[in-house]
């Protein structure tokens, strides 16, 4: 999915204690139209989360790269554990 999808430009959202709360919440939210959404952190671990909690998981998960996708696997927010973040479509074929 990851090589598939059209990524807007990288965002900086922050790290550690300099973590953008507020920029990260907003794009969340207002990216994902569903309140459960998918978090992933690795080849073999991704669990559901709700969008009020994705902060504290994306903190608890902040040595690693995470994505978070909507349960039709079409829209994906990338985290990188460097502090940016970026969106990505998937597109659908027809």
């Amino acid at each position: 999915m990851v090589r598939k999808a059209n990524w807007s430009e990288w965002v900086y959202c922050g790290v550690g204690s300099d973590t953008k709360e507020d920029v990260i919440n907003k794009a969340v939210d207002e990216y994902f139209q569903d309140s459960i959404i998918y978090c992933v952190s690795n080849r073999r671990e991704s669990s559901e989360v709700n969008k009020q909690n994705v902060l504290e998981r994306i903190k608890e998960l902040e040595q690693n790269n995470i994505f978070l996708c909507d349960a039709n696997f079409k829209k994906v927010i990338w985290f990188d554990k460097i502090g940016v973040m970026r969106f990505g479509i998937v597109p659908t074929h027809l």
